[in-house]
């Protein structure tokens, strides 16, 4: 992404002439989000230097608060320092390098299947063969759609990467992708799986979100709209162009 970002952060890359994590933060006030907590890589200020005046302003969240991940130790280790933010309880979590296109915004959406069911929900969306290339490199969920939620039955490790994704041969595949709701059962489930880690080895949300499931705690939003994956190259160059042409009047309404 250098190529397109110029050295600055990436969350700030413009899509149809509006920074990416500006998106974000309207999707998450179109979902009922009025608190928003951004977690930022140090030398990333100017990521806090564009949001923070936009809070309180038509479409955004009330609150906007920052603080700043000082090493780069995985996402659930970036999670974690919402806890006091949340006051412990439950968090919704948008991440910026994904879009999507739907009539209801792909959070609440994840939201609602998460209060639906009672439990933690990450959103799902079904890749084809031939979109995968501009798709980001992330591992095939097993499961079954059912009345838009998408009941998981495996989530397997990350493994090693690709540079996109893979269907495995498959025509239509299913992955979980940047938005989640998680019930207060997060915390704990995160100091579990900090306490079997390698010293130095990332706090990922795999192993959180396998241990949420295999206690019955996890599920999964299928999404209604598209996903456009704005993390790498392909992707970007698919959103910016799909929004300039129209597209834009389907986003986060």
């Amino acid at each position: 992404m250098l190529a397109l970002t110029g050295g600055s952060p990436k969350e700030l890359v413009l899509v149809a002439g509006v920074p990416v994590v500006e998106r974000v933060a309207r999707e998450c006030a179109a979902s009922g989000i009025t608190e928003l907590l951004v977690v930022i890589a140090p030398g990333k200020e100017e990521i806090e230097r564009r949001l923070a005046p936009l809070a309180g302003q038509r479409g955004m969240p009330a609150r906007i608060d920052f603080v700043v991940q000082r090493e780069a130790r995985g996402l659930m280790d970036a999670v974690r320092l919402g806890r006091d933010f949340a006051n412990e309880g439950p968090i919704a979590i948008a991440l910026p390098d994904n879009l999507f296109l739907s009539e209801t915004p792909a959070l609440r959406q994840v939201i609602d299947v998460a209060i639906a069911t009672g439990k933690s929900a990450v959103s799902i969306v079904g890749i084809a063969a031939e979109e995968a290339k501009a798709k980001g490199a992330t591992a095939i969920y097993e499961g079954q759609p059912l009345n838009g939620e998408f009941r998981i039955g495996f989530i397997p490790d990350k493994g090693a990467k690709s540079a996109t994704f893979d269907t495995k041969g498959a025509k239509l595949a299913y992955t979980g992708v940047g938005r989640y709701a998680f019930g207060h059962a997060l915390w704990k489930t995160i100091e579990e799986v900090e306490g079997t880690l390698q010293p130095g080895a990332e706090l990922d949300d795999i192993p959180v979100m396998q241990l949420l499931l295999n206690r019955g705690l996890m599920t999964g939003c299928l999404i209604d709209g598209r996903f456009l994956d704005v993390g790498l190259p392909s992707g970007y160059t698919e959103a910016n162009e799909y929004l300039a042409k129209g597209g834009e009047a389907r986003l986060l309404r």
